[in-house]
């Protein structure tokens, strides 16, 4: 009960029943298999076994990746030097998807079915005497999205048959995730999702609404020429 009320507060009732039932109670528990115990030792072992479970190469070319090197051009402080003599960092094993790939497989999904492909202004009236008031809810009914959409639909016509044209509003993140519950293994994907769904939608876990771009490797990798 001591371990229970001390130290983090998200630990549960549940929690400590399962490690007395479940651990201290077991026929093979044997204390002092804890000597010398380390738990970012253990946490380390379990991340090398994982490696052995899975597939060493995930990113096939097969699955759709590609694998490039990418030169960024690096900034520097209070120096006047223009973009083509600056310093660069060469990025090796950057694997990413084709865009127009990406843009495609998310147009052809079930949940495209609910995409906003016309915007729209919204307006909110308390009272029916009262000042419409311009509401921002999604991308869609935002004015660069209504700008857009004008743009494209002044365009000239393209030969052959004609199709209604929509756009699709690509929003880019960019973060460090943990890829388990246990262990210390991480990735950085560079991922998107389309404006045209409702965020409503857009932000529940079932949707499946988030698309990888690339992933992007890990800075020890990085040597600057």
């Amino acid at each position: 009960m001591n371990w229970f009320y001390s130290g983090s507060t998200m630990k549960s009732v549940a929690e400590l029943q399962s490690l007395v039932d479940n651990v201290l109670l077991t026929d093979d528990y044997d204390h002092t298999h804890l000597q010398n115990f380390s738990v970012r030792s253990e946490l380390r072992r379990l991340d090398g076994e994982l490696e052995k479970c899975f597939d060493p190469h995930p990113f096939t070319h097969e699955n759709g990746w590609k694998h490039s090197n990418v030169r960024i051009k690096l900034p520097a402080e209070r120096v006047n030097q223009t973009e083509e003599s600056a310093p660069g960092l060469e990025v090796p094993g950057v694997y990413h998807h084709s865009l127009l790939e990406v843009f495609t497989t998310a147009l052809q999904n079930e949940n495209a079915k609910s995409f906003h492909y016309t915007p729209f202004s919204l307006f909110w009236k308390p009272t029916p005497e009262s000042t419409p008031e311009r509401v921002y809810s999604e991308l869609y009914n935002s004015d660069a999205f209504l700008e857009e959409h004008r743009n494209i639909q002044r365009l000239p016509p393209d030969c052959g048959p004609q199709y209604e044209r929509a756009i699709a509003a690509a929003m880019l993140w960019s973060d460090s995730t943990h890829l388990a519950n246990f262990g210390t293994q991480l990735l950085w994907p560079v991922y998107t999702f389309f404006g045209n769904q409702s965020k409503y939608e857009r932000g529940k876990p079932s949707q499946f609404a988030a698309h990888h771009l690339a992933y992007i490797p890990s800075v020890s990798t990085f040597s600057k020429i």
